[in-house]
């Protein structure tokens, strides 16, 4: 039986079902752009499995708790309460959202709190109801339109770049990129191949300072240009970026490379099947990494605090396994089911997990301004296994050319020898 369509599953909502679908879509929108408008901050933010969730509404009378902005915003369409749960429902069969009710301190107390999600299928169908489009988003490694703009600015000035600081009145298409563009055109050090721009003092004509006669000054002043990187990055992906922001005006190098993309199409890199998604290959490369370096986070916090109060740290804590604590996961991924692709991977598990016993916590326990524990009771060292080590070995090409913008460390040449798993007859 072929999927429905959105448009088709739009069709079979009822009014009051299309507003509630609508009302959703549209906090889902609102705490997208509020996630993204904050991505300049310092640290990361919660994963997009956590923030997409919203509350509908908190089981208190309203003049105590109020309303949230979902209620509010079905009050200004003249939908109330009365049938708010079977409407939910119809929504939830058609796997347009996701239901769930938890609890959440007010000042009666804990109540009950009805949050929904809205799914991949309920946005695309609300996008199909409302005539919205989704947005582009480049491939993996591309820069978005406001990054392009401004490498295409510096490409066009030349190898000698533009001045950092322009002068009151300069038209915007001949200003250097802005100090927030620097940031990730310059500084992002993560970035393969190292940045795609840097500032360079550049001196100026010499002049007699006044001050001290006889003596010779130059005036100095920064200059914004392409690295090598940059170079190749514009040359290597130009025609992917005209397909995706035609609105810029971005010259076509006459004599291009010979592994120049020619559309995005070749951006469109099909992970060989067996292999982990993104999400599990980059804890897979951080327990790999780890492993090889002989690394625990616990290791390296805890003996300080066992030797300050003159105590040799329990072997337990010595002979825990390198790797990755679980508190530390959704940073490296921002997944909650990556370390769970691991543990039950079709070939055999690649990782396996050791529990970190209360005995060996410090003899000082350190806590929050809250009085909550900095370090969670329940922590476990998630470490990689023989067959996860063999399967990275193995594979470790393959995933490469997946995933080229992974730093992924070589396997030692032991790891080649070790018989690798199984792989998965589908993707992981």
């Amino acid at each position: 039986m072929p999927r429905p369509q959105p448009a088709d599953l739009w069709a079979e909502l009822n009014p009051r079902q299309k507003i509630y679908l609508t009302v959703i879509y549209h906090a889902d929108q609102n705490a997208e752009a509020n996630h993204k408008g904050g991505a300049f901050d310092w640290g990361q933010g919660p994963p997009a499995s956590e923030w997409r969730w919203q509350t509908f509404s908190i089981k208190a009378p309203k003049e105590v708790a109020g309303r949230t902005a979902i209620q509010y915003a079905l009050a200004r369409q003249d939908e109330h309460d009365q049938g708010a749960g079977s409407s939910l429902a119809a929504l939830r069969r058609r796997e347009l959202i996701e239901v769930t009710e938890d609890y959440v301190q007010t000042i009666l107390g804990m109540v009950p709190r009805v949050r929904v999600k809205l799914t991949t299928r309920g946005r695309a169908t609300a996008r199909a109801g409302l005539g919205h489009t989704a947005p582009k988003s480049p491939p993996r490694g591309l820069l978005s339109e406001w990054l392009w703009s401004n490498l295409v600015r510096l490409y066009r000035a030349g190898p000698d770049g533009m001045p950092a600081d322009s002068p009151r009145g300069t038209p915007p298409e001949e200003r250097a990129p802005s100090e927030k563009a620097r940031f990730f055109l310059e500084r992002d050090r993560r970035r393969p191949g190292g940045p795609l721009v840097e500032s360079r003092c550049v001196r100026g004509e010499p002049y007699e300072n006044p001050a001290y006669p006889g003596h010779t000054t130059y005036r100095t002043h920064y200059q914004v240009h392409l690295t090598e990187a940059g170079q190749a990055h514009y040359e290597q992906h130009v025609r992917c970026y005209a397909e995706l922001w035609p609105d810029i005006d971005a010259p076509v190098p006459e004599d291009l490379p010979e592994d120049a993309h020619s559309s995005l199409d070749d951006h469109k890199v099909r992970k060989p099947r067996g292999l982990l998604a993104r999400a599990p290959f980059l804890l897979l490369v951080a327990l790999v990494r780890n492993d090889i370096n002989d690394q625990l986070w616990v290791r390296k916090e805890w003996i300080p605090y066992w030797k300050k109060w003159s105590s040799e740290p329990p072997k337990e804590l010595l002979a825990l396994p390198a790797g990755v604590t679980t508190n530390h996961i959704a940073r490296i991924t921002r997944s909650t089911t990556a370390a769970a692709k691991l543990l039950e991977f079709r070939g055999g598990p690649l990782a396996a997990e050791t529990e970190i016993h209360q005995r060996l916590y410090p003899p000082t326990r350190r806590y929050w301004s809250d009085g909550s524990s900095i370090w969670p009771e329940d922590l476990t060292v998630l470490h990689v296994t023989e067959a996860g080590r063999a399967h990275y070995a193995a594979n470790l090409e393959a995933y490469r050319a997946a995933y080229d913008d992974v730093e992924a460390p070589d396997a030692p040449e032991a790891w080649t020898a070790a018989p690798a798993t199984e792989a998965a007859p589908s993707d992981v």
